[in-house]
C-alpha cells in the first residue's frame, strides 16, 4: 500500500509499524529511524510569466519576504526545507495560502495569485510550456536530499531491498516527471 502524506505522518506510521518504508523530502525527526539519502533535489521560486516579478532576474531576500507566498502545508518536507533556509538566513515570511497539493500551488502561481516555492522536479513541465518562470532570491539556496527511511529494527525483505535499490538508481533510470495539471 502506498500513501502520500506529510513527513510527520509517515514517521508516525513507521514508528507504529503501519508502514515499512517511507520516502521523505527532509530529515526524519526520530532517532529510531534509519535514513539513507538517495537523490538531490532543490526548491525553486516560481511566478506567472506575466507577473511584474518575471521581469526581474532576482529578488533580494527582503523583497521576497514581502511577496504573496504560496507554500506547502506545515509538516511537509518541502515546507520544512523552506523554513530551515529562512530561519538560517534570519528571515520569516507568512504564506498567503497553504496547500497540500503541488498542482494547486502551480496553478495558483500560473493564475498570478502569488509566488510559490516548490520542488524543481515538480515544475519542469509548466516551465517547459512557458506557463511559469523561475525567480532567483539573493542569498537563499533551497537544496535538499530525498531520503529512504525505515525503522532501525525493521527486517528488510528481499522485495523491500529491491525497492531501496530502485530508489538508489532512480535519477539514472527515470526521467523528470511531466506536468499533469489543469493548464
Amino acid at each position: 500500500k502506498a500513501q502520500v502524506k506529510p513527513s510527520e505522518g509517515l514517521e508516525s506510521d513507521l514508528l507504529a509499524n503501519r508502514l515499512d518504508l517511507a520516502l521523505l523530502e527532509g530529515a526524519p525527526h526520530l532517532s529510531c529511524l534509519h535514513t539513507e539519502e538517495y537523490m538531490d533535489d532543490r526548491l525553486v521560486v516560481i511566478a506567472a510569466v506575466d507577473s511584474p516579478l518575471s521581469q526581474k532576474q532576482s529578488l533580494s531576500a527582503e523583497e521576497f519576504c514581502r511577496q504573496p507566498l504560496l507554500l506547502r502545508e506545515r509538516g511537509s518536507g518541502t515546507r520544512e526545507e523552506f523554513e530551515r533556509v529562512m530561519n538560517a538566513a534570519g528571515l520569516s515570511a507568512e504564506p498567503l495560502w497553504e496547500a497540500s497539493s503541488t498542482t494547486a500551488l502551480v496553478n495558483a502561481a500560473i493564475a498570478g495569485l502569488g509566488i510559490a516555492v516548490l520542488p524543481y522536479r515538480m515544475v519542469v513541465g509548466p516551465l517547459e510550456r512557458g506557463l511559469i518562470t523561475t525567480i532567483q532570491v539573493e542569498c537563499l539556496c533551497f537544496s535538499r536530499r530525498f531520503r529512504i527511511v525505515y525503522h532501525r529494527d525493521k527486517l528488510l525483505t528481499p522485495l523491500m531491498q529491491d525497492f531501496i535499490e530502485l530508489c538508489r538508481n532512480y535519477e539514472m533510470d527515470f526521467p523528470l516527471p511531466r506536468y499533469n495539471g489543469l493548464y
